[in-house]
């Protein structure tokens, strides 16, 4: 099939724009849940028994306007997916994640009309929130890749500094998790009838918190790790950024506590939730390089016999 086919450059771009609109669809996820109108749509796909679409009510209105927007998400990453076909060099790689791109999207939709048809259980909201953490996961992975060589990677720092950027990464999806768990005990489910997880508030507030604590000290270790390894430049600037921001993200986790969690701040704890998983992801992306290639050596036919140009 002849063109028009894609450089590296607008695949990337088209990879950031994905990466953009689905933390946004995270966050606008969280102001239906904030505002419950989770169930202001009573069905799926369509709205109610009787309408497709429903903006009779805000409830209506606001969980139309969140299902429009998801369903909007879908065509760049379909464009994601033709695009990884259509990338010269091509890159199998990027075809491979683009396919479970595709498929993580069409899950997160089922597991969207599966959670209203539950009535908000807080299980199908809590798997609902971190599917969509992968997608952002694998859009990110695929928006670092296209930037980069298709050689073989190696780690650019000392194993047990990369071993330790691992578990970072592993006690920030933990977090993620157990920040979950506050939510679905806490009062923000989404509907007044929606079931709710049956632990204490507080219990759950207080794991949360030590888990933050705990993930904040252990990012503080690895960047003084990476700046004695020392780590690429941009591994480093990437962990100063992931320390700022995960520093805001605890702080104001206290402040929406102690102020019994107003809607506003979770919404804006929410969002802090992506940015400090975007940043960690960022910084294990930017501990693997690629392996330097050697270029290739070839005669040049007008030079004298023994003597050959780099191409």
């Amino acid at each position: 099939m002849r063109g028009p086919y894609l450089t590296s450059t607008a695949f990337r771009r088209l990879m950031l724009i994905n990466v953009v609109l689905l933390a946004a669809i995270v966050v606008s996820g969280a102001v239906v849940r904030l505002t419950n109108s989770g169930l202001g749509c009573a069905d799926w796909p369509n709205c109610s028994a009787t309408k497709i679409v429903d903006v009779s009510t805000h409830h209506a209105a606001i969980e139309q306007l969140n299902r429009m927007f998801s369903g909007a998400i879908g065509i760049p990453i379909a464009l994601a997916l033709i695009g990884a076909y259509r990338l010269r060099p091509r890159r199998d790689d990027l075809i491979r994640l683009a396919w479970i791109l595709f498929g993580l999207f069409w899950a997160e939709a089922v597991l969207g009309g599966i959670s209203v048809k539950v009535r908000l259980a807080w299980v199908s909201v809590t798997g609902h929130f971190l599917l969509a953490i992968g997608l952002i996961a694998v859009a990110l992975l695929m928006h670092h890749r296209a930037g980069s060589s298709p050689a073989p990677r190696h780690d650019a720092v000392p194993r047990e500094t990369m071993n330790l950027a691992r578990v970072v990464y592993v006690l920030t999806i933990w977090v993620l998790v157990a920040g979950t768990l506050v939510t679905a005990a806490g009062p923000h489910g989404g509907d007044a009838q929606a079931r709710r997880l049956g632990w204490p508030l507080g219990d759950v507030a207080r794991v949360h918190g030590i888990s933050v604590d705990v993930l904040i000290i252990t990012t503080l270790v690895l960047v003084v790790a990476l700046m004695r390894a020392p780590a690429p430049r941009r591994a480093l600037n990437v962990a100063s950024v992931t320390i700022l921001v995960m520093a805001a993200q605890g702080v104001l986790g206290y402040v929406q506590y102690f102020n019994r969690i107003p809607p506003v701040l979770v919404g804006f704890h929410v969002f802090g939730a992506v940015c400090v998983f975007i940043c960690v992801q960022q910084l294990l992306l930017e501990l693997r390089v690629a392996d330097e290639t050697v270029p290739e050596v070839e005669p040049d036919a007008t030079a004298p016999a023994g003597i050959a140009t780099v191409s």
